[in-house]
C-alpha cells in the first residue's frame, strides 16, 4: 500500500483527479458543509453513506442493507475514480468502505479531510481547571463490534490494546471499565505535532490522569496528528512485537487522519490477529469552529 499526502489552505490548490463517485455523510459544522460543497462541485455522483451499529446495517442513499452484503452493492464502481470524505464520515464508515473497496479489487482511492481552526469548548471552561474540556460528542452508543473487525475481549488470550488518544479521556476510561482490558497491556499514541501548536498539551493533560489511574504502562508513542502513514508505521511496530498467540486491539479516539491510518492498517492485517474497539460517538452540531487546512490522501493498494 502506498499513501500520497497533500494539504493546502484552500481546496482549489490541491491536485486531484476528476472523481466519478464520492461517499459522504452529514455535515455537523461549517467545515463539513464546505467539504460537501466542494465535493458536489467536483464529482459526478455523490452517495450518502451511514453505518448503523446497533443493527449492523449500512445506508446507501435511501437504501438500507446488511453490512455483510455491502460488497455486492459496490461491485459496480470497481472502475470508478473514488473519493471518501472523512470530514463527514465516522471511523466505522471509513473502515467499512476502505475494507470493501480493497476486497472488491479497487486499486486506488482518495480520502479528503478538512481541518478545524478550533473546537467548541464546554461552558464551564471559564474555570481554569477545565479550560481544556471540549464539546465534541453529545452521546456515546458504546463499544459495539464492527463486523469483520471484531475479536472477543477475553482474559484467556494475551491482548494488547492501543489507544489513539484525543481530547476525550472518558472514552478510554469507559473502554477499560466495560471490558476485561488490563492497563499493563495497554499503550497510547498521541498526535504530535498536533493540528495547532498547544493542542498536544490539551490531549496530554486530559488523558494523563486516566493513564495513571488505569495503570496504562505499555508505552507512550507519538505520530503526526495529520499523518496517516506515521500512524500505520507506529501500529506496525507494535504489531511486529506481538507473540504468536497474542492479539491486538486498536481504539481510535484521536484525529480523523490518525483514524484513517488506523483503518488502512486494519484492512491490511489478519482479522484473527487484529481488531478494533469503537464506541460510535454522536458528534455535536457545530463542534468545530472555522476552517484550517484541506487534506487529500491518495491511497494505492498493491
Amino acid at each position: 500500500m502506498k499513501i500520497r499526502m497533500q494539504y493546502n489552505e484552500t481546496p482549489d490548490r490541491l491536485t486531484h483527479r476528476d472523481w466519478e463517485i464520492a461517499f459522504l455523510g452529514k455535515a455537523v459544522d461549517e467545515r463539513g458543509s464546505k467539504a460537501l460543497e466542494f465535493i458536489n462541485s467536483n464529482c459526478k455522483e455523490c452517495i450518502y453513506f451511514e453505518y448503523i451499529p446497533k443493527e449492523f446495517k449500512v445506508v446507501l442513499n435511501d437504501n438500507k442493507y446488511d453490512k455483510d452484503d455491502i460488497d455486492s452493492h459496490l461491485k459496480g464502481i470497481i472502475d470508478k475514480k473514488i473519493l471518501i470524505d472523512s470530514t463527514t464520515l465516522d471511523f466505522a464508515e471509513i473502515l467499512i468502505l476502505t475494507q470493501s473497496f480493497k476486497d472488491i479489487g479497487i486499486k486506488e482511492l482518495d480520502i479528503s479531510y478538512v481541518e478545524p481552526i478550533k473546537y467548541k469548548t464546554k461552558a464551564k471552561t471559564t474555570d481554569i481547571l477545565h479550560k481544556r474540556d471540549f464539546e465534541l460528542s453529545e452521546s456515546i452508543i458504546g463499544y459495539e463490534a464492527i463486523p469483520g473487525h471484531a475479536l472477543l475481549v477475553t482474559g484467556e488470550v494475551l491482548q494488547k490494546v492501543v489507544f489513539l488518544c484525543g481530547f476525550e479521556a472518558e472514552r478510554i476510561d469507559r473502554a477499560i471499565e466495560d471490558s476485561q482490558i488490563v492497563g499493563s497491556n495497554c499503550s497510547c499514541i498521541f498526535g504530535v505535532p498536533a493540528f495547532s501548536p498547544g493542542w498536544e498539551m490539551d490531549s496530554f493533560d486530559n488523558n494523563i490522569s486516566i493513564i495513571k489511574e488505569r495503570k496504562i504502562t505499555g508505552g507512550i508513542n507519538f505520530c503526526g496528528a495529520t499523518n496517516p502513514l506515521s500512524v500505520i508505521q507506529t501500529l506496525d511496530e507494535i504489531y511486529k512485537g506481538l507473540e504468536e498467540e497474542e492479539q491486538m486491539f486498536i481504539v481510535p479516539l484521536a484525529t480523523k487522519p490518525m483514524s484513517i491510518g488506523a483503518c488502512l492498517f486494519l484492512i491490511e492485517k489478519s482479522k484473527s490477529k487484529v481488531a478494533v474497539l469503537y464506541d460510535h460517538p454522536n458528534e455535536i452540531t457545530g463542534r468545530a469552529i472555522e476552517i484550517s487546512n484541506w487534506h487529500l490522501f491518495n491511497v494505492t493498494f498493491y
